[in-house]
């Protein structure tokens, strides 16, 4: 099994022992597109530097990821994986994962917090993903 080397990304997938996907993007979009692009596959595994409930939920709704490695995960994204019998290893459990200032609870784990129906998050993900792409495009 490959370590983790978040020096070189924030996000990784590994079939078996060979790295098939990476990205050093921050934030739900990196797990968002992976998930999309190898939707067919399964039993992979996931290295993620952050683990927040709204990464926990897409993970389990995409039904391809059976282990995940990350630095921090939040206590609600730790008992969600382990409810769900996806294997996780964390260095860190938070109680919430926060924004870069460190002001609030992130987006997405609020979003993730507040709507127990799995579509309703789901679609409430795809809404604030979408407004932030269409944000940089102005740019």
């Amino acid at each position: 099994m490959l370590i983790p080397d978040f020096t070189c990304y924030s996000l990784a997938l590994l079939e078996g022992d060979s790295l098939i996907h990476s990205s050093q993007d921050g934030g739900l979009r990196p797990l968002w597109d992976a998930l999309e692009k190898y939707s067919g596959k399964s039993g992979l595994i996931l290295h993620d530097k952050v683990m927040g409930l709204a990464a926990a939920r897409l993970i389990d709704r995409s039904g391809i990821i059976e282990e995940v490695h990350t630095t921090v995960v939040s206590l609600p994204a730790e008992q969600f994986l382990k409810d769900c019998g996806i294997r996780l290893t964390a260095f860190i459990v938070v109680p919430n994962i926060l924004t870069h200032d460190k002001s609030s609870i992130c987006p997405g784990e609020l979003i993730a917090l507040n709507t127990n129906e799995p579509d309703a998050f789901y679609k409430k993900i795809k809404s604030m993903l979408d407004a932030a792409s269409d944000l940089l495009s102005l740019h």
